[in-house]
């Protein structure tokens, strides 16, 4: 039964793009907020700063990036709007708006502003970052490294820097050297939970359990309302076949996001383990049921199959 365990899904962070540098105090609170996904709490300080200084680009584009986490995307477009409005050049309101027309599926549109975006000059680093996205956004990757490590030159303390290179490494293949990138910026911000769900994949992904193991449990400690971060500890636990530990991580992403097929899919399996076929039987119907054309749902019945003696 373990063939019906779908592949883990390693990558769960995007690229970031309205970093800010730690001079401005308010700023590096918000974006902290930001890194240990208390988006609220990010928003009211960023709301604060705007409050007293309405034309300061990189907290627009700070909101920005935070309703995109949100999924609100009309507030996003909204607030990166307001970036360019007050500085036509803000390479940070370009690419975040690119980034979120790429959400709402206009791709033409979005592939046209990253286009314009690395056509643009970079002045800081938040500029040299945001471009690094748009070149990385049209796989342009040495040029994308070549931007974080100069955003990195005039901002050492760029976190987001960090998880960018590593992410670029991981697309390479190079997960043995996206964990010290991913590392660097742990050691930055010990609650960036994007970098520690990325090195928990990288992790898993060089087959070092228990590092991968413990990087999703501090996320989880973090931000204990992402799904994605329970399933994945939870497939490490069902090829461990820890299927009780597996069982318990699957119902949490489940709680967190009812239409998940693949969690019920995997859910099913460590219930075989156990021998509780009935209720496993349930856990392949819904995933048929909620993709019905997708693996998941291809799992699913024949899940159902292999129980239909039982």
């Amino acid at each position: 039964m373990t063939s019906a365990a779908v592949v883990l899904n390693m990558f769960v962070g995007s690229t970031s793009i309205a970093q800010q540098p730690a001079k401005d105090v308010q700023i590096n609170e918000a974006r902290s907020e930001l890194r240990s996904a208390n988006y609220q709490n990010a928003l009211n300080k960023v709301n604060d700063i705007l409050a007293k200084k309405p034309t300061n680009v990189a907290s627009w584009c700070l909101k920005g990036e935070i309703h995109a986490r949100l999924n609100d995307v009309s507030a996003a477009l909204e607030s990166f709007g307001k970036a360019i409005q007050t500085n036509k050049k803000s390479i940070c309101a370009v690419v975040g708006k690119a980034n979120a027309l790429g959400m709402l599926k206009k791709e033409d549109e979005s592939l046209g502003l990253l286009h314009q975006a690395v056509s643009m000059t970079p002045s800081s680093s938040i500029d040299f970052l945001a471009r690094g996205a748009a070149f990385s956004g049209l796989t342009q990757y040495d040029k994308a490294l070549a931007d974080y490590d100069e955003a990195l030159k005039l901002d050492p303390s760029f976190a987001e820097a960090y998880l960018n290179k590593g992410m670029l490494s991981w697309r390479k293949g190079d997960f043995a050297g996206a964990i010290p990138l991913f590392t660097a910026a742990v050691k930055l911000d010990p609650n960036y939970v994007e970098a520690l769900t990325n090195r928990g994949a990288a992790y898993s992904k060089k087959g070092d359990v228990e590092s991968a193991i413990a990087d999703y449990s501090k996320a989880i400690q973090v931000n204990p309302n992402d799904a994605t971060t329970f399933y994945n500890r939870g497939v490490i636990y069902l090829k461990q076949q820890l299927s009780e530990k597996a069982i318990a991580d699957f119902s949490s992403a489940l709680r967190l996001q009812p239409i998940y097929p693949e969690a019920h899919v995997n859910r099913a399996v460590a219930y075989t383990m156990i021998n509780k076929m009935a209720v496993a039987k349930r856990d392949f119907q819904k995933a048929v049921e909620q993709d019905p054309s997708g693996a998941a749902g291809q799992n699913g019945r024949r899940g159902l199959e292999m129980l239909k003696n039982y």
